[in-house]
């Protein structure tokens, strides 16, 4: 076997991007093969790539919040419409479906965190699990079509 090294700068591992790998400066080539040294040249090539949260298969395009919230979780959760007909304490409330089911419903953390105001007669978006149809999580408070609202 005959061995080549390249004379090129190695560069120090301090500079390294975490992506980045060092290259090795020396490979071996099988002796039996017709063999020019002058006519072997090396070149080191790196390439980065921007990590991503969401794995290496995650082409698909996501158009608004909603259906974002709908694609993180997968198809486990059922999304109903509903009416606030009673409000209970710490952020529960009664909502009538448009089904005529009548569910205990509790707040998100995110309408939580947001201070959004939820009232009796409001029209809101409802996550229901498949495990407990009695219980939903409100996700969105849905906007009023009348104007004077």
């Amino acid at each position: 076997m005959a061995s080549l090294c390249s004379n090129l700068h190695t560069p120090l591992s301090f500079l390294l991007l975490p992506r980045q790998q060092k290259v090795p400066s020396c490979f071996f080539v099988n002796s039996k093969g017709n063999f020019n040294p002058r006519k072997v040249t090396t070149t080191r090539m790196i390439t980065c790539k921007k990590a991503s949260s969401r794995g290496p298969d995650s082409d698909r395009v996501v158009k608004n919040k909603f259906e974002k919230t709908v694609a993180k979780q997968g198809d486990k959760k059922f999304v109903h419409e509903g009416l606030i007909t009673e409000s209970l304490p710490n952020g529960m409330f009664r909502v009538l479906l448009d089904n005529k089911d009548l569910i205990l419903g509790y707040l998100s953390g995110k309408i939580r965190k947001n201070f959004v105001r939820v009232l009796p007669g409001d029209r809101v978006r409802v996550e229901l699990s498949p495990y407990d149809s009695t219980k939903g999580r409100i996700v969105y408070r849905l906007r009023n079509k009348d104007p004077s609202g």
